[in-house]
C-alpha cells in the first residue's frame, strides 16, 4: 500500500465517523450553534489519551478544552484561550489536568535540551515534588495567576476557581488536588 492510499484510507475512515458524529448529535448540535455557556475550562495535555469530555463523562457545551503538551500554561495563545474563557465565557472553574505517564513530563525527566522552553518548564517543578507529574501541576497552578492577570483578578474577585487534578492513565480515576 502506498503511503498516499495510506492517507486516503485514514482521511475516508474520519470522513466515515465524522457522519456517524454528525447524525448522533444533530439535535445537540443545533441547540448550540448560536453560542456556547459552559461553566468549565480545562487546561490539560495534548496526549492523545487524555479527553476531558471522556474522563468526567461530559458533552458538547460542557466544557472548553485547552490542550498543550505538559498542560503548561506559558505562550500567548494557550493564555489567551484560557482569558477567553474566563473573561468572556464566564467560566466559574478552570482545571489543570495533568496524568500520569506524561510523555511531556518524561522527555523533561530525560532531556538535557536548554533550548526547548516546554521541557525547560517542566523541568523548573522538579524540586516541588519527587512525583514529578504532580510537581507540573502545581507549578503551573502557581504560573497561570501570574501569567495572566485576567485570570489572577477573577480569581482575587471569587468569580473563577483554579483547581489542579491528576488523572491516572492505569484506572481512569482523577483525583483533584
Amino acid at each position: 500500500m502506498s503511503e498516499n492510499s495510506s492517507i486516503d484510507q485514514l482521511i475516508q475512515d474520519l470522513q466515515t465517523s465524522n457522519k456517524r458524529y454528525a447524525s448522533e448529535n444533530q439535535g445537540t448540535l443545533e441547540k448550540f450553534v448560536n453560542g456556547q455557556k459552559p461553566k468549565i475550562a480545562v487546561l490539560t495535555c495534548s496526549d492523545s489519551r487524555v479527553i476531558p469530555e471522556f474522563i468526567f463523562g461530559k458533552s458538547i457545551g460542557d466544557l472548553f478544552v485547552v490542550r498543550v503538551a505538559g498542560n503548561v500554561p506559558m505562550d500567548t495563545t494557550v493564555l489567551s484561550s484560557l482569558e477567553y474563557a474566563v473573561g468572556h465565557l464566564k467560566v466559574d472553574l478552570l482545571i489543570i489536568l495533568g496524568h500520569t505517564n506524561c510523555g511531556a513530563v518524561c522527555a523533561a525527566e530525560k532531556s538535557t535540551d536548554e533550548y526547548n522552553e516546554l521541557l525547560s518548564e517542566i523541568r523548573q517543578s522538579f524540586t516541588l515534588d519527587n512525583n514529578h507529574f504532580l510537581s507540573n501541576v502545581i507549578r503551573q497552578l502557581d504560573m497561570l495567576p501570574k501569567r495572566s492577570n485576567v485570570i489572577s483578578k477573577a480569581i482575587n474577585e471569587g468569580k473563577l476557581h483554579l483547581v489542579g487534578a491528576i488523572y491516572h492513565l492505569e484506572d481512569g480515576i482523577v483525583k483533584f488536588l
